[in-house]
């Protein structure tokens, strides 16, 4: 029991001395930022420093790179001294020298006089490591021609040792895939292809897919009481309501919706869509009219054919996905099939069930919107749309000594909103 508390004890500074060696270890360096920079196999390290002796060993360091990172090849490292001796590279290793610190973003260490910028588009695939003695520390960081700001930034702590520093820089920014390094002919080719993100479109792309969503009357960010006397209207008698331009007097307005479609662009800018929506509306009956006990159910399936054109610019934000932005115009044709039925108890439909409204097809409108379409190896596609669309009957028609002293046309002016999400399938037909 006696040798208890020297063995917590022992045990107590074991576990002070791992976690001052820890602690040790956690600040030996300090990345403030790291791009997606690009290690070539078998790189040409040029080292560049401010300082009248470089902190770094070029030799040692370039066997500390291929210790910490097997497939870097066989780099080659030597001093800068061309940027040493220049006097715009000079001031601007100065300067960062003087500037560098935590949390400052890369874009703030940007060199911005035409020669040095200059100098950093002539690098072609070297990669640059500026070290620079900060007495306790030194500053690193990683420069290439891709750039005239840093990929990569931070400090290490200084140590006599050459081989140990080298390895901590080594760690501290080389630990990173390689790629194999460019030839000419491909570096040439890659300066002279279009950005990616506005790589050349195929000359016709085409798709099909099906979608489903929710069509309302009141359009979204709009006032209620443009839509409170539809919303709250109710059928009585069978035919009577409050306004008998709107369909959505008659019926219920806000609906799921399906949508089968299938379309095209072309050279990624403009093209065309053909579509079939099918909903189903039931109608706004009051309850409280007794001339409804005999009424089962009723309701209206709604049928739309039409046709879009559409306006489209496309993105590759990544490699693997295609984004494309589009808005659309176009028009259609509603058909609205009645689906209607007595309780089984009512053997002979009562006079207002006879002279019931009817619906006028077809009804012709218009449809306004946008979406985008996110495309995924290059054939599986995600749609979100969303827009307005209308239908309506044309009333200025010749007047009838028969025609009634107030309007009969049913849904003369009919406006709604909607957003549907939509699987596709998407191909090239021909480049």
């Amino acid at each position: 029991m006696k040798r208890f508390p020297q063995f917590a004890l022992i045990a107590f500074m074991f576990v002070l001395a791992v976690h001052a060696l820890l602690a040790s270890g956690a600040h030996a360096k300090d990345i403030y930022f790291d791009s997606h920079w690009t290690l070539w196999q078998n790189a040409d390290i040029l080292i560049w420093t401010p300082d009248k002796e470089p902190s770094i060993d070029p030799k040692e360091f370039c066997l500390s790179l291929r210790r910490n990172n097997t497939g870097i090849g066989e780099p080659k490292c030597r001093l800068f001294g061309e940027w040493e001796r220049d006097t715009v590279a000079s001031r601007y290793a100065t300067w960062l020298s003087n500037n560098m610190e935590p949390g400052l973003d890369a874009h703030y260490l940007k060199a911005r006089h035409p020669a040095m910028m200059a100098k950093f588009q002539t690098l072609e695939d070297k990669i640059v490591l500026y070290v620079a003695d900060k007495g306790n520390n030194l500053q690193v960081a990683i420069f290439d021609e891709t750039s005239s700001e840093p990929k990569a930034a931070g400090t290490v702590t200084k140590k006599a040792d050459k081989i140990a520093l080298g390895d901590e820089i080594a760690s501290a920014l080389f630990d990173r895939h390689t790629k194999r390094r460019l030839t000419k002919e491909e570096r040439l080719k890659m300066e002279t292809e279009p950005d990616e993100l506005y790589k050349e479109s195929p000359t016709f792309r085409s798709w099909v897919g099906i979608s489903a969503g929710y069509a309302q009357a009141q359009i979204p960010f709009t006032p209620d009481s443009w839509y409170r006397s539809h919303i709250k209207s109710r059928v009585g008698n069978y035919r009577a309501t409050r306004d008998s331009v709107s369909l959505w007097n008659f019926m219920d307005d806000s609906t799921p919706l399906f949508t089968l479609y299938a379309g095209g662009i072309w050279f990624g800018f403009i093209g065309g869509e053909i579509f079939y929506r099918y909903s189903n509306h039931e109608v706004k009956i009051d309850e409280r009219d007794s001339v409804y006990e005999e009424l089962d159910h009723w309701d209206f399936t709604q049928h739309e054919i039409g046709l879009n054109v559409m306006f489209s610019r496309s993105y590759s934000p990544i490699k693997w996905m295609d984004l494309h932005l589009f808005a659309f115009l176009g028009f259609q044709y509603s058909f609205y099939s009645e689906d209607i039925e007595l309780k089984s108890s009512k053997k002979k439909p009562s006079k207002e069930y006879e002279t019931r409204f009817k619906t006028e097809d077809p009804y012709k409108g218009a449809l306004l919107g946008f979406g985008f379409q996110s495309v995924f190896l290059q054939h599986y596609g995600l749609s979100v749309r969303t827009g307005i669309s209308s239908r309506g009957k044309d009333i200025y028609t010749e007047p009838s000594p028969d025609a009634a002293a107030e309007p009969t046309t049913i849904g003369a002016s009919t406006v709604d909103w909607f957003i549907s999400v939509g699987l596709e399938y998407h191909w090239t037909p021909f480049k």
